[in-house]
């Protein structure tokens, strides 16, 4: 059934009008809508629109998962603040680097800077921006001064920012730091690896010359997330469109390219336009394995912010505000950890191996000498792939070959290979592929290639952590 669309002048005391807006350009009612298989996007707007609970109400099940890769709460530290295992911290640092690959792959010129975490509130572009923000705010005060712990990266890049000599035939230009983030939650909120109060994002703002190239690029920033959850992780997005009635009647070629990459309705959510200092703010969401939505990335184009902070351009004589593109591609660290293991939870619950993609694994590769006579071979094996970038151990304890590879497998190494006499007289590796359950015979130097084909040109780093298994403390 087709909506007529309704002003929010004739809403009365309503502030907020939420409808689907679908590929064909039309509006329905979010009550008559006609979901089919659009199952996720019920979900979300069953919890968003309608406050009903969906799904289960037991914890995600990939929080078991977090914990056994070293993930977990810090209890030295406030509520919500996460620690670090050798695996865990591995982890997010290969993210973090991800994260940097992906804002550079925009084709924009991208500026990576670091600053403080502490601003403040005297400033009037930090008290005006926290108003903005609400009463989430970790603050601190001396004798002198009250500061607050920035909730994103936009009052370092915009303080520095607002410092560059800007003309218009250096824009558009994109300005990135993975921060540190503070946001006080409600404790009985906090969720560990999506919802805590300190985050790490990797913040990017694009600087445009207008709203139109901001537009432009926001398109190509929407695709890329899309293509990172949809396409790399296999997790269908659904999405809320946060906007003011103008924005969205004066802008429908531009809706009509967005829900063009969706290629599926959307729920949109009419804001009044004097409330916010963006004209649309896109978060993107996944419904997780206890069917629950949660919010993992997000775009906005904001037109405040750079009078606010004293960001200008020049083009000619003139002095002009750009508007400013916010965004973490992939959402925060965090967020992205806690779908990869939501991913691999779900995996299980299909009777299928829950898996991590092989770039991010702790562990790739795990060599297991059948007995202590082939510790050498297995340790020559181990340092081929060690010197060609692939996270390998050598399981030397003294134990069973059944149980070291059972300890493999319950450890979640993608490749597990045994090295024994038949190996190292045909040259040949027995390979066992997790993800795959399947047993492979190849070269070391084909498996080598192998592993560099599927990797491709994700970041690599060198283990945390010993080579050797007998030298690894069992993580707790």
């Amino acid at each position: 059934m087709f909506i007529k669309f309704v002003s929010l002048l004739t809403l009365g005391s309503k502030m907020n009008e939420y409808m689907i807006y679908t590929p064909e350009d039309e509006l329905f009612d979010v009550e008559e809508f006609s979901y089919g298989e659009n199952s996720d996007l019920k979900c979300l707007v069953d919890k968003e629109v309608l406050s009903k609970s969906s799904g289960e109400t037991s914890f995600p099940r990939n929080l078991p998962y977090l914990k056994k890769f070293g993930i977990d709460w810090e209890e030295m530290s406030d509520k919500g603040h996460m620690r670090y295992q050798p695996k865990a911290a591995l982890m997010f640092d290969l993210i973090s680097d991800y994260a940097w690959d992906k804002a550079t792959s925009l084709n924009i010129p991208i500026y990576r800077i670091r600053g403080t975490n502490m601003f403040k509130l005297s400033e009037p572009a930090v008290r005006e921006h926290a108003v903005l923000f609400g009463d989430r705010l970790y603050q601190i005060e001396d004798e002198k001064e009250k500061y607050i712990l920035r909730y994103a990266a936009c009052h370092q890049q915009f303080a520095a920012i607002k410092h560059w000599n800007i003309s218009v035939r250096h824009l558009p230009f994109g300005v990135y730091e993975n921060a540190d983030s503070y946001r006080l939650e409600q404790s009985g909120e906090l969720l560990l690896g999506f919802r805590t109060r300190r985050m790490n994002m990797p913040d990017l703002h694009i600087i445009s010359k207008n709203i139109e190239e901001s537009k432009k690029i926001s398109v190509e920033v929407h695709k890329k997330i899309l293509e990172e959850y949809q396409s790399n992780l296999g997790r269908n997005l659904v999405n809320i469109y946060n906007l003011t009635e103008s924005f969205f009647n004066e802008n429908r070629e531009y809706m009509k390219d967005l829900l063009k990459i969706e290629q599926k309705p959307v729920l949109l959510r009419f804001v009044p336009s004097e409330k916010y200092y963006w004209v649309i703010n896109v978060e993107h969401h996944i419904i997780d394995s206890v069917q629950k939505p949660r919010e993992i990335a997000t775009f906005q184009i904001d037109i405040g912010n750079a009078k606010r902070f004293g960001i200008k351009y020049k083009n000619g004589s003139t002095e002009i505000y750009p508007p400013i593109i916010h965004t973490a591609l992939i959402g925060t660290i965090e967020r992205y950890l806690y779908t990869l293991f939501d991913t691999a939870a779900i995996k299980a619950m299909k009777g299928e191996a829950p898996t991590l993609p092989l770039w991010v694994a702790p562990t790739q590769v795990r060599v297991i000498p059948v007995s202590e006579k082939y510790n050498e071979f297995a340790f020559s094996i181990g340092k081929k792939l060690y010197d060609n970038m692939i996270r390998t151990e050598i399981d030397d304890r003294d134990e069973s070959v059944g149980k070291k590879v059972s300890t493999s497998e319950k450890d979640w190494v993608n490749y597990t290979l045994v090295a024994g006499e038949r190996e190292k007289t045909t040259g040949l590796l027995s390979i066992r592929d997790r993800c795959r359950k399947e047993m492979k015979n190849m070269s070391l130097e084909e498996f080598i290639k192998s592993l560099q084909t599927e990797i491709g040109n994700k970041p690599k780093i060198k283990p945390y952590f010993p080579i050797q298994l007998s030298k690894i403390p069992p993580f707790v």
